[in-house]
């Protein structure tokens, strides 16, 4: 499959999945007279938005780590400096007006740039795929709907990723090191510079992202050291809460889709086993985690792959092992997505690759398992093997390395098989 024929699979998917969502949640709710979560594809309707607003007014006063603030005050430094930054912007709505419009213009910049070039003229059959793309993905909706603080990190790792393919390392630390001192499930593209041999530049990854943590640390209430300490405890109860969260619906990852197989096949025998916080399934979920990362890691590092490769396990790894990967993370998949689509690289498996990409950009949740605990909870942790399967064992036929939507040059290596 060639660039065109892709992208016109892509569009096809998303707006069919999307159409198709919207008019069974509709019918649910106004002819069948279903309440939430039967009736949208989204979380609580009266909770939305409260991932942006929630960080914001608990960092306003510099006094994240507070203990009566245990449920939003979790996050690194750097998060919360960020979210009190917002929090000067008055009155609030205006501040989460400020923060979707920012992320949807350099979103929307960043898709051009990818297929048909920033600076390029665009006909109306190729606005019409960027508009689906920005505007009718699942992924997207969710994250705008929970107003999450991941959008900003999604545009981050696409800053790293544009600056590392123009040969702009150091620059791409620098994007990384806010993205990773934000939240650090982004220190997964770390391996980047690690398989490619630059530790000059992993070195300065750690610095930026440790001169970042202790800056934020440092304009905090009690000042670095005392805050640090209260960081480091909230961290503690912090993993406790992920691993056995009563808040486990709307998740992609494979700790949730083991609790849900485990529990719904234990319930068919007569007895319900619940691995959600179980101490011996969360030990077992980690070591396993480890490994598997340590093995992609060796991977990556014999086999020279294309970047956007890379970047694709390492972002299907990043949303799958976790213990609590929210649907919003989904977003991240555009990264490694849109370099695929930028370069004419034919491969045996690009139907397969476009199918599987465009379906977990898509609403799957037409059945509630249990309480608000949706059937994409398990489809999309199984879709993401499958890609992943399909991006370790696939054979590049035809590779043409210049990006012709930028005129830049992908740092690839045709992968051999």
């Amino acid at each position: 499959m060639n660039k065109d024929k892709k992208l016109s699979l892509l569009i096809l998917i998303i707006v069919m999945g999307f159409s198709i969502s919207v008019l069974y949640h509709y019918a649910q709710g106004f002819y069948f007279g279903k309440t939430y979560p039967e009736n949208t594809f989204l979380f609580r309707p009266g909770d939305r938005f409260n991932d942006f607003y929630n960080p914001v007014r608990n960092s306003a006063d510099l006094d994240p780590y507070r203990p009566d603030k245990a449920i939003f005050g979790t996050g690194c430094p750097f998060f919360h400096l960020v979210a009190y930054l917002f929090s000067l912007i008055k009155p609030r709505q205006l501040s989460w007006l400020i923060f979707l419009c920012s992320f949807f213009i350099a979103f929307i910049l960043i898709v051009k740039h990818y297929l048909y070039g920033l600076k390029s003229k665009i006909s109306y059959h190729q606005l019409l795929a960027i508009f689906v793309l920005v505007f009718l993905t699942y992924p997207v909706i969710f994250a705008v709907d929970r107003s999450n603080f991941d959008l900003i990190i999604c545009i981050l790792i696409f800053l790293f990723a544009l600056a590392y393919e123009r040969q702009r390392f150091k620059a791409s630390t620098i994007f990384l090191a806010m993205a990773i001192a934000m939240k650090p499930v982004a220190c997964v593209f770390a391996v980047i510079y690690i398989i490619n041999r630059k530790f000059k530049e992993a070195l300065l990854l750690v610095f930026g992202v440790i001169f970042m943590s202790a800056f934020s640390l440092s304009l905090f209430k009690d000042g670095l050291f005392v805050e640090a300490q209260n960081f480091i405890a909230s961290q503690f109860s912090d993993a406790k809460v992920q691993a056995g969260s009563a808040v486990s619906m709307f998740r992609s990852d494979a700790y949730h889709f083991s609790v849900i197989i485990v529990r719904s096949i234990s319930k068919l025998f007569g007895a319900e086993i619940d691995l959600l916080g179980n101490s011996e399934f969360v030990l077992f979920y980690t070591i396993a985690a480890v490994i598997v990362s340590i093995s992609f890691t060796v991977y990556l590092w014999k086999k020279p792959q294309p970047l956007w490769r890379v970047m694709a396990i390492l972002t299907i790894l990043l949303i799958l092992l976790p213990y609590n990967s929210g649907d919003y993370r989904l977003t991240y998949l555009f990264v490694p997505l849109l370099m695929y689509m930028a370069i004419n690289e034919e491969t045996r498996n690009d139907l397969r690759i476009v199918i599987l990409w465009g379906l977990l950009l898509v609403p799957k949740n037409y059945y509630t398992i249990s309480g608000e605990q949706n059937i994409g909870m398990v489809i999309n942790p199984l879709i993401l093997v499958g890609l992943l399967i399909l991006l370790v064992y696939n054979h590049t036929t035809k590779t043409v390395c210049e990006n012709k939507g930028t005129g830049n040059i992908i740092l690839t290596k045709a992968n051999e098989g």
